[in-house]
């Protein structure tokens, strides 16, 4: 990689040095798993299985007009089988 002009007059940016403790402070903040004594065990979520459901093509239309927008807003479900997934959730649980 080429160095602008501007760049070849600078003074390189000088080192500093880090401790042991603050790169293992900055490695935990970043890691997706806690470092040391505090590792918890990873839950897997339950197994889907798939199948097929035959629907009207209007409720088929809303279901995926409605996952679509919830996408585009950012909750959830976000998705046709998300959404079917809920509906019969809250269907089952009451």
């Amino acid at each position: 990689m080429l160095k602008k002009p501007s760049d070849k007059n600078k003074a390189p940016r000088p080192v500093t040095s880090v401790s042991e403790d603050q790169a293992d402070k900055l490695a935990s903040m970043l890691a997706d798993k806690p470092y040391g004594d505090d590792i918890r065990p990873i839950e897997s979520p339950e197994k889907l299985a798939r199948t097929t459901i035959s629907l009207p093509e209007s409720l088929l239309r809303q279901c995926e007009d409605l996952a679509l927008n919830n996408k585009r807003n950012g909750i959830e479900p976000k998705n046709v089988s998300a959404l079917v997934r809920a509906a019969l959730e809250g269907y089952l649980n009451k």
